[in-house]
Parts: C-alpha cells; structure tokens; sequence
C-alpha cells in the first residue's frame, strides 16, 4: 500500500521538520518533502492540524500472546522485552515488532523467580558462557540481567554476585550484545556501572546522590516511572481507568482486567516514585540517555496504552516533551541498535503515530491517535480475538503463579478467601483490598462496601446466595448497562437472561465468561 500524508507537523527527534509532507510505499517512508512527493494512484491522508511521529518504542515490557497487536492499539510499533520464556516469544507476531533477552540471568531463587515456570539459573562466574550461549541461540538480541537483593523492599532475596556480572557482561559484549542490569537502588546502579554494563532496567527507586549520578553517565536508563500506576489513584482506582482517550481504544476484557486489579489488595502507602523521578531528571541532565519503559503488563499497566501515561510522568520529572518524545523513539532505537525505526527518515520502516494536536506543546496529545501504521500496514483487529483471549489467560496464570508463590513464602499474605456453608457449597468470596475486605458473589461481583474481614464475611453468609434472585445488571461491549436475570453462576462465568425483550436470546439463558462481561448488583452510574 502506498499513501501520503499532507500539510502535517513533522516531529523527528523531538523537533518539528522544515517538510510537512511524508509518503509510504513498501513499508517504508519512500519521501519527505512537500506536496508533490506523492504519486499518482497514492491514498492521501489530509494531516491538518495533526501530529506525525514515529511509531513509539516501550524499552521494558515482559511479552504476552497479543501483545504487539494491543501495543499497536496505542501507537506502540516496537516492544522491546526484558526477560520472557522461549515458549511466550515463539508466540508473539510480527517477531519484527520485538526485541528481546530472552530468559534473564538471575541467582537460584532470585528475583523474578516466582513470575516463571522453572528457568536455568547462574550459580556463578563459570556459568556465564554457557547461559549467554543458551541466550543467543533461543534468538535473544540483548541480555538481561538481575542485581537486586531486595533491600529496596526491605527484603532479604538471592542476587548474582559482581563478579558474575562483569563475567555474564564481557560475554555478551563478546557477542555483540547490549547488557540491560535490574537493580532498584543507587546503590546497585553504581556497582553495575562498575561491572561495565550498558543498561539500567528502572530508575533507582531511592535517591542518587552527585556522585551516584556520575558514576552511571556512560550508561542508558529506562524511567519506568509508569510502575506506580500498579496502584490506585485518589479516584479509588487504577490511574489508566482515568485516561478518557486511552479507555475509548481500551478493549473491553483488558478493562475489565483493570477492574479487577483495582480490587486487588495493596500496601496502605504505596511509592510515589518522587525519588525515581527525580533521579530520571538528573540523570537526563547529566547526559544519560533516557529511555521510556512501562514494565507492562504487570498490575495496572497495559501494552501500548501505559507508555502514553509513562510520557507523562517524564514530562512530570521534568524533562520537556520533546525529551520526552525522544525517549520513546530515536533514543531506544539508539541504545537497542534499531537502526531502521524510531526516526522520520527517508529509509526508515513506516511505523507510523498520527495524532491530533501538538505532543510538543501538550505530550498528552499523544493520546489523541487517529491512525497507526506498522511497517506501512494498518495494525490487524485484535479486540474480541483468539490472541486477545490467550493474553488474558496468560496474565491470569502468571498472577495466580504469583500469588501462590507468595502465600508459600509469606503464609500471611492478604489473599481471596472462600465462604463456605457447613454443607460445603460456596456462598462468596471476601477479597483483601486497600482499606480492609471485599465480600463478593462466587464469580467476584461486590456484595457491600468494603468493610474488616468479620464484616465481610457476614454479608457473603447473609447475601452470597440469596442476592442471585434479585434483578441484576450487565454489560457486554458497549458502555450501556442493562437489567438481567442471573440463571446459574460460576466462578468464571455466569448464565444469565436480558429483561429486555427485544433480545434475541435462548429461554434458558446465555452463558458468559467473565472476561466477556461486567455484572453489578446496582446500576453503576
């Protein structure tokens, strides 16, 4: 498909282009220029009044069946992976969409342990060439590594040890490899530094000191200042549900994902990332490369729509939004080695971001996307298909990995709890949440307000079951609510009837799967 798009603001590297016409042909940005660079037989796109900038680039995301396909959703072209199983990456489409590191190198036990099926660890510095090997083999572009033991968390967990760093790093270097080092401390970024790698995953999460900050300056850094969107906001819920633009492009089930996190259990003070953002900006002062990165998909952050809020909190930091800009295209594109993306240059792969108003002026323009193009195609539907599905059922059972994982390690962690009735059926749930417990229905719809543990449970036991009988509502797709009969429910799904009867439905009612619907014993507003 060949196009060209006229009379539009031109944004490379954070500044805007004396040309304001651009054509696409093969994939590729074929001219820039003025009106006539277009052919005939091209399809004209009118950009007045818009913004063209290359396709965005997330430099820390841990991959998903979809995810490019819900990245390009939002304007995001190219997700760049740091540490994903072999079996998750030989799922993921276009494969030109990504860059990974494959399986990551951490200590037995050490972190992201509990996120993963069993992986080979490194025991030591005698390991480093064989799992560096391993890595290239499976096809990884770069290699991650873990030094963290925990004390930004005030806890006590393995990590690889200095020597093994600089062992796992000459080896990789050998290779041709970028090094990308997780650490969460000042601390840790300077003894990285130290080790000669190339990459710090996240912003250090306490406060770097002048020192600190010229320690690391031959070094890149993704922000990753997007992670305290994991927690709710002062609306009560995840900081994404408050992103008009982004919800309106959100695929319903990956709402409902967000829903549901928002009533998972969090710490009474969660990080404000202050001293993250911080360390963002005088590390960008200080000529550091800054790179932008959202850490999807864990809680509250979600593929392509989390690096929009991530520019944000650059702009936050601040950085300009040029800068800002410049980190989630030309600057990745650099420190990754994509020479063929992250710039509007004759050459370069159309992977396109058309947007309404001026991310210079206001980066939340970035929001307002109207058209998107991956190597010069318009990215394949991907709300309500198969992959959209395989997404969400991976993340469950990454989550519930986790959760297991943690009330082993931690038998007092807050988790979900069923109500049963001395017969053995199951009346509800009561589900730990900011501020006490959740009592909810069997297939996790609230019951009441959120109330202590004893209170909780007394609803489920007094309305768990005879709630069923009352009118329910529902929706599907659409924003509309509409009053249902619930049939039968299940843990993951519910069949119910629609009381208006224009619906063409079954007598007995339809079944449901709860990634597929919202139920609410009121009408929410």
């Amino acid at each position: 498909m060949a196009f060209t798009i006229l009379h539009t603001r031109l944004v490379d590297r954070g500044a805007v282009l004396p040309a304001d016409c651009l054509r696409v042909a093969h994939g590729r940005i074929t001219a820039i220029g003025g009106a006539d660079i277009a052919h005939p037989g091209d399809s004209v796109i009118d950009g007045a009044g818009l913004t063209l900038l290359p396709g965005l680039i997330d430099a820390h995301v841990h991959l998903a069946p979809g995810c490019t396909q819900l990245a390009a959703t939002f304007g995001v072209t190219t997700l760049i992976d740091q540490f994903s199983m072999p079996e998750v990456i030989d799922r993921v489409t276009p494969r030109s969409s990504v860059r990974t590191s494959s399986i990551g190198a951490t200590a037995p036990g050490g972190h992201p342990t509990i996120a993963f099926p069993p992986i080979p660890y490194v025991t030591g510095p005698e390991d480093a060439k064989q799992f560096v090997a391993d890595r290239v083999a499976e096809g990884a572009d770069h290699l991650k590594l873990i030094y963290d033991d925990g004390s930004g968390a005030m806890l006590n967990i393995p990590t690889l040890g200095s020597a093994t760093v600089r062992a796992l790093t000459d080896e990789a270097h050998a290779h041709g490899h970028t090094v990308v080092a997780h650490v969460s401390t000042a601390a840790g970024a300077v003894q990285m530094a130290q080790c000669g790698v190339d990459v710090l995953a996240h912003a250090p999460s306490d406060p770097m000191s002048p020192a600190d900050i010229e320690a690391v300056g031959g070094l890149a850094v993704i922000a990753t200042l997007d992670v305290i969107d994991g927690f709710n906001g002062p609306t009560g819920h995840l900081p994404l549900l408050d992103e008009p633009e982004l919800m309106a492009r959100m695929p319903a089930r990956w709402r409902r994902v967000l829903d549901h996190q928002s009533r998972r259990w969090m710490p009474p003070q969660p990080p404000d990332g202050t001293a993250a953002r911080a360390n963002t900006l005088a590390l960008q002062r200080a000529g550091v490369p800054v790179l932008a990165g959202t850490d999807a998909p864990n809680p509250g952050l979600v593929f392509g729509a989390s690096l929009h809020r991530e520019l944000g909190h650059l702009v936050r930091a601040g950085l300009t939004p040029a800068e800002a800009l410049v980190a989630a295209t030309s600057a990745p594109a650099e420190v990754f080695k994509l020479a063929d993306r992250g710039r509007l240059a004759v050459g370069a792969r159309a992977d396109l971001l058309l947007v309404d108003g001026d991310p210079l002026e206001d980066i939340s323009a970035t929001q307002r996307i109207r058209q998107t193009w991956v190597g010069g195609e318009e990215p394949a539907r991907y709300a309500g298909t198969a992959v959209e599905l395989a997404g969400i059922h991976f993340l469950g059972e990454t989550t519930a990995r986790i959760v297991k994982a943690l009330k082993e390690q931690w038998p007092g962690f807050p988790s979900p709890e069923d109500v049963v009735r001395e017969d053995g059926e199951v009346l509800g749930r009561v589900v730990p949440v900011t501020g006490g417990w959740l009592p909810t229905t069997v297939f996790g719809a609230a019951l009441g307000p959120v109330s202590d543990r004893d209170g909780a449970v007394q609803t489920v036991e007094a309305e768990g079951l005879s709630s069923l009988t009352e009118p329910w509502w529902a929706r599907t797709d659409g924003p509309d609510w509409q009053e249902v009969v619930l049939v039968e429910a299940q843990p993951d799904r519910v069949r119910l009837r629609w009381k208006d009867p224009l619906v063409e439905q079954a007598p007995s009612g339809q079944w449901y799967d709860l990634t597929d619907i919202d139920v609410a014993r009121a009408r929410p507003n």
